[in-house]
């Protein structure tokens, strides 16, 4: 093999004048030009002085055949043909010296196949005796008439700067150029399966990496460098955690932890799986399955493995959402029941209360304990109206809301509180917004109960943002606050059936029902926090569309 190229190397034997003296020279393929430059700098580094002299040797001969082979043949016998057409190919200038046919010497200039040779532009001659006085920068003869005295003759009269293929050598340049229409043949093949696995390599919206035993990234798909923003080149080299470990919230992206799936593929050789929450830029968290699968070489070494991340947010909402109605469907049937069962003796209790409380002959303190069981009983009431209303289907009158409207009326019942605690109301209305399709008394609990929630996430005082835009085919409200935020851990409870950080207080009903009441009119709820930043709660409602009503 070629140290230069890492081609097979094409021998040639050539004879001087002197009868005793034969010299054979090496004609290396030429590589590309990139492979050169890059043998040229880096080819010699850590070899011994042998190796680095033998290595020179080497960069001498392909800078020789650089300049390529000025062609004279003698006659247009069997080879003829493959070697007009191997000369054809200037594709192969790529790998092997350039080849030019300057001219041919050939007896009958009436032969069919000589006009294929003036073609490429070869001028023709009658003896080669005469050809090579003429064209002196030949430097290679093929010698293609098959007489042997022509041969020897060549041999001893042909000066030492011209190389000679004889007859049989030829048979080399047609094996030659068979062997290039199978690698033409070959490479288009290849270079189909190459566009067809490329495809579907990109195509797989998934994430899939490539990595070495040591985690570093050898190749990436679509995928990846689009959700990331970046190109492929600022990934590849880097190990696969260098470049999410910032995005997780668990420490699981880390080689050293026992949860990361690429070290136990490692360690066992075996495919693994485990499960990942990152949080984006807006606070929102993501779920990724991460799957990782060992690749053996032919000894059944693990050489290389294969990390695929599959972002599955989406289906744990929907399974949530699928928990979610299961719940509300049992707290229906819960309801009926204590509708009946509770509501009424919690009646009676209320009824006799309120006739204690009348009789004057009790003493103060108890008074003062039959209005606790009152006080209590109204509460237990309202708890059970909360739960009966929570899983009845939501009954709206739908109209066509003025949302900013709406938006300032609130913030006039809120804005001595918000003064008292030391906020600042902001509002940012766009003004000449559609109509929304929704009850205008449902929106107001809606952002009450939102409201509320952001005044008392700023105890020390903050800034309470309500703003409306137009976002794709919906109108949006957004609620924002600089309050502490919500911690992550509790992130994904915060619109379950009451879930309630207010200990005492509440029934943890408030997100719950604001985001059933706005999902039932046709629209939808979105939540983003971030920890000591504060909290942004979105509700988007269907428009109001210029449609006749039938």
């Amino acid at each position: 093999m070629s140290l230069a190229t890492g081609l097979p190397p094409i021998y040639f034997t050539e004879t001087s004048n002197a009868p005793a003296r034969t010299i054979t020279r090496i004609i290396v393929p030429k590589p590309s030009k990139s492979l050169f430059i890059e043998n040229r700098t880096s080819g010699a580094r850590n070899m011994s002085k042998a190796d680095e002299n033998l290595y020179q040797d080497h960069i001498c001969i392909l800078e020789e055949a650089e300049k390529g082979f000025q062609i004279g043949v003698i006659g247009c016998g069997v080879g003829f043909g493959s070697i007009i057409e191997l000369i054809k190919k200037t594709e192969l200038e790529e790998f092997f010296p350039r080849l030019h046919l300057v001219a041919v010497s050939h007896s009958q200039k009436d032969e069919p196949r000589l006009e294929s040779a003036v073609a490429l532009g070869a001028r023709l001659y009658d003896d080669y005796n005469t050809m090579l006085r003429n064209h002196p920068e030949i430097n290679l003869v093929i010698e293609l008439s098959d007489q042997q005295h022509l041969i020897r003759q060549l041999r001893n009269t042909l000066p030492a700067n011209i190389s000679i293929i004889d007859h049989t050598g030829a048979t080399f340049l047609c094996g030659l150029l068979i062997m290039s229409e199978v690698s033409d043949k070959c490479r288009l093949n290849l270079f189909q399966q190459q566009a067809i696995l490329s495809a579907l390599f990109d195509q797989i919206q998934d994430d899939i990496l490539l990595l070495d035993i040591r985690g570093r990234i050898l190749d990436v798909n679509l995928s990846v460098t689009q959700k990331m923003n970046t190109t492929k080149q600022d990934i590849l080299g880097k190990c696969c955690w260098e470049i999410f470990s910032e995005q997780t919230t668990d420490g699981q992206c880390n080689p050293e932890s026992s949860e990361c799936p690429f070290r136990k593929t490692i360690l066992t050789g075996k495919p693994s799986e485990t499960l990942q929450t990152r949080i984006d830029s807006l606070g929102r968290a993501n779920y990724y399955r991460i799957y990782a699968y060992p690749v053996f070489n032919e000894t059944g070494t693990l050489v290389k493995v294969v990390e695929m991340r599959r972002d599955i947010t989406h289906r744990t909402e929907m399974e949530k959402r699928l928990q979610q109605s299961e719940k509300l469907a049992a707290i229906g049937e819960l309801s009926t029941y204590i509708a009946h069962e509770i509501r009424n003796p919690l009646f009676a209790i209320g009824g006799f209360a309120n006739s204690l409380l009348r009789n004057t002959d009790m003493d103060e303190g108890s008074q003062e304990k039959v209005k606790i069981i009152l006080q209590e009983s109204k509460r237990l009431d309202n708890i059970l109206k909360n739960i009966i209303n929570f899983a009845r289907p939501t009954v709206s009158q739908d109209g066509e809301v003025n949302v900013n409207r709406i938006i300032m009326d609130i913030l006039q019942l809120f804005r001595l509180s918000c003064e008292e605690q030391g906020i600042t109301s902001e509002t940012e209305i766009t003004h000449g917004l559609a109509l929304a399709t929704a009850d205008p008394e449902l929106i107001k609990q809606c952002l009450i109960n939102l409201i509320k929630n952001s005044i008392e996430a700023m105890p020390d005082g903050g800034t309470l943002t309500l703003s409306t835009s137009m976002k794709e085919k919906f109108i949006a409200i957004k609620v924002q606050d600089t309050g502490v935020g919500i911690p992550k851990d509790i992130r994904e409870k915060v619109f379950n059936p009451f879930f309630s950080t207010k200990q005492g207080a509440g029934a943890g009903l408030g997100l719950a029902m604001t985001k059933k009441i706005v999902e039932d009119m046709g629209g939808k709820l979105d939540l983003f926090s971030q920890e000591n930043k504060g909290t942004t709660v979105i509700i988007y409602l269907p428009p109001s569309l210029a449609v006749e009503e039938t």
